[in-house]
């Protein structure tokens, strides 16, 4: 096979030659050896030894016993992370419209955003409630994982070190009133991936104006419904993902237990 050569224009050279070195693994040929590799790669094999050891230890290459090397873990997982994103607009929009038809208000899906400081969310997926007076809010936008419906149960499925968060992972809604908007009230419940983590919030809100605490309440079971429906159809994804490489997801046993006891601009 040819060489496959990169120009590092306006890049990092190393980096661009680690890239080089995932991209010439395919499924054709999933095991390569180091005289493999500089073949494909037409680079020096003092060069990609070099860069393998940055590979390996980062997850992204693992060296068999053979002393060939395979793909590894944190490249399957960005993988599927892909795969998600593409997948998640898909399954979750019909449920998304499906809801708020039913009920005639906003449904969104907030996803976390763990590496800011401090940890905010994003909304990812919006339906507009069908009626001229709704809450406004849009898609990109950012809020606090401290209050409100979406980022209480985004926190308590990815943190927990707050003990206060142990009735919304018991329960799997969190419904908030007037929290973030003291005119608007919100119910969420979490959507979870094929690898039993938490992808993010589908949250149901509405004007408070309009509505009461126990019309809130009455909705929890319902956006907990849709949420669930959500989290199933996105099961099929794990025969590619945890049967295939079980390093790659370890059990969160605290995330997991309490969903199965049980996660618009709040």
């Amino acid at each position: 096979m040819a060489a496959i050569k990169r120009q590092a224009e306006g890049g990092v050279a190393a980096v661009e030659r680690a890239l080089t070195i995932l991209a010439a693994f395919d499924e054709h040929v999933p095991v390569l050896s180091l005289a493999e590799l500089a073949s494909r790669t037409g680079l020096y094999k003092s060069t990609i030894l070099r860069l393998l050891v940055s590979l390996e230890r980062g997850g992204y290459v693992e060296r068999r016993a053979d002393g060939r090397y395979r793909i590894g873990s944190q490249a399957w997982r960005v993988g599927v992370l892909f795969t998600l994103d593409l997948t998640l607009e898909k399954i979750l929009l019909p449920i998304m419209e499906r809801l708020s038809a039913e009920i005639r208000e906003s449904v969104s899906f907030y996803v976390p955003l763990l590496d800011t400081t401090p940890p905010m969310r994003m909304c990812l997926l919006r339906v507009a409630a069908p009626r001229r007076v709704r809450d406004i809010f849009f898609v990109g936008n950012r809020l606090p994982m401290d209050k409100g419906a979406g980022g209480r149960v985004i926190r308590a499925f990815t943190d927990p070190s707050h003990p206060e968060d142990d009735v919304i992972r018991a329960k799997g809604t969190y419904s908030a009133w007037g929290e973030l908007d003291p005119e608007v009230c919100a119910v969420g419940s979490p959507v979870m991936g094929p690898d039993g983590r938490l992808l993010g919030a589908l949250v149901l809100s509405a004007p408070s104006a309009r509505h009461d605490p126990g019309w809130l309440e009455a909705m929890a079971p319902i956006v907990a419904a849709a949420a669930d429906e959500a989290s199933r159809k996105l099961k099929p994804l794990a025969a590619l993902t945890i049967s295939s490489t079980p390093e790659i997801f370890p059990d969160h046993a605290v995330f997991a237990t309490a969903r199965a006891k049980g996660a618009g601009s709040q």
